[in-house]
């Protein structure tokens, strides 16, 4: 769901206004950031948030792409996943977006995709937190804590996190607001429809897609996708945007191997292994086959333990997809039947052709370390944190290596350095400790512990002053 539906300010009928300037006056965009920090550090550490480097690198792919065509495109945006098999998306204050493993699946195309996440990015940069804000002056949700954990519990509608973390009667209170939001809804829409068309995808994937999930909700009622229950889909709403799909010229856009690859990626992650497996099965054997099917089988065999499906597959899939995604799925097939050295050998090549994919970077590394070789994956990991300075997954994999070397001290370092750039400092400031306490720390590394413990006590500090 995205804040939006957790509004409550009317906006005067026609033609709607740009009120996002105006609502800035409300709350600076670093008091938004700040707020954005308190629901992430939550939903970091919830189980279903999706740690997978290949989607997560190309949602913000996808989403840089149509951050560049909106109207703030200097503004910082973070896209990750939830592994949820609803279909929806969430925006939360500070740019950071979350999608449903589920929207992934459904999207028939990119250009649908797109235009949930341009519709999402467009809550965000008309500071729709800020007039959520401007509306709970007088309530009792007056800290950022508090209204961190109001949107968490509205975006857990009347599950266990509403019933745990506020009482009932405002958990109601935020629920009770959903039906005041259709203005902000058509605004997002407004400017999600020019961001899309900006970015060079088809403008009339977003109607599309929304067109499709309210049929499905009116021949499903009872299970209406949870999209709709978080951005309310009228017809009024979905008459505005046809008619201004008439603005713009008709573009063709071709789906990316990407997204067909993510998309395939997700489907053979979700539901029951067994089912998983068999649907993929069919599918490649089709005639007309689309080759990341067979990626998507690959996945699929590995999950259910068939090895020697997912070697045969691959074999013909590395002939068919030149893509970085390809490659590192490759090594895992030969990592999971003992090829190791192939494995690296692979992942070696690969990194030297595609070395800007992260992705790739991290699986080299970690079967570097998996397979003793700590000392190659540390200089490999240094070489890449030139590239990449502040990628948490560096540290942790630099922290890795370090501890498998007997480091210790560079190790709880590096991994302090991972949880700062999570924005988890109360783990960051655990692991300084220990770094101090190993005894093994040279000069530069307690310079560089107790220049971190120093920051993060002032920030904590800092943090703890009433507002």
């Amino acid at each position: 769901m995205s804040l939006a539906c957790l509004l409550a300010l009317p906006v005067g009928a026609g033609e709607l206004p740009d009120l996002g300037e105006a609502a800035r006056a409300t709350m600076s965009e670093a008091q938004e950031a700040q707020l954005g920090r308190e629901v992430m550090r939550q939903i970091r550490g919830d189980k279903d948030y999706l740690d997978d480097a290949e989607v997560v690198d190309y949602l913000n792919g996808l989403g840089d792409r149509l951050v560049a065509a909106s109207p703030a495109p200097y503004r910082q945006f973070e896209f990750f996943a939830v592994r949820d098999a609803s279909i929806n998306a969430f925006a939360l204050p500070g740019g950071y977006i979350g999608v449903h493993t589920g929207l992934i699946s459904a999207a028939r195309s990119e250009s649908e995709l797109a235009g949930v996440l341009a519709h999402e990015i467009a809550h965000v940069t008309q500071n729709h937190i800020a007039r959520f804000v401007d509306s709970q002056k007088g309530s009792a949700l007056t800290s950022l804590a508090a209204l961190a954990v109001a949107i968490l519990a509205a975006r857990a509608g009347s599950g266990d996190l509403a019933q745990a973390a506020i009482t009932t009667a405002q958990a109601m209170t935020i629920q009770s607001q959903l039906d005041y939001t259709r203005e902000h809804e058509k605004e997002a829409d407004r400017i999600g429809l020019q961001t899309l068309s900006g970015s060079g995808y088809d403008p009339v994937g977003m109607a599309s897609f929304f067109e499709r999930l309210q049929t499905q909700g009116r021949l499903y009622e009872s299970q209406a996708p949870s999209y709709l229950r978080t951005h309310p889909l009228t017809h009024e709403r979905m008459a505005d945007l046809q008619n201004r799909l008439g603005e713009y010229k008709y573009r063709q856009h071709q789906d990316g191997l990407d997204f067909r690859l993510v998309r395939a990626r997700v489907q053979a992650s979700e539901g029951e292994a067994a089912e998983a497996y068999r649907r993929f099965k069919v599918l490649a054997a089709g005639k007309q086959t689309d080759p990341t099917d067979r990626y998507g089988l690959v996945l699929a065999a590995l999950r259910v333990g068939e090895r020697e499906v997912a070697a045969k597959t691959m074999a013909r899939l590395e002939t068919e997809l030149k893509s970085p995604m390809v490659v590192s799925l490759a090594a895992r097939v030969r990592m999971e039947s003992g090829q190791t050295a192939k494995a690296l050998d692979i992942l070696r090549a690969g990194v030297e052709r595609h070395s800007g994919y992260k992705p790739l970077a991290y699986a080299y590394a970690r079967a570097l370390l998996d397979s003793g070789r700590a000392a190659e994956a540390r200089r490999f990991v240094v070489e890449r944190q030139r590239w990449w300075p502040d990628d948490q997954a560096l540290f942790r994999l630099l922290a890795r290596g370090n501890h498998a070397l007997g480091r210790r001290a560079e190790g709880h370092l590096a991994q302090a350095e991972a949880h700062i750039r999570l924005d988890q400092p109360a783990l960051a400031m655990e692991q300084l400790q220990l770094a101090r306490r190993a005894g093994d720390g040279d000069f530069y590394t307690l310079s560089m512990v107790d220049a971190r413990l120093r920051e993060l006590s002032e920030r904590e500090r800092n943090e703890a002053k009433p507002r």
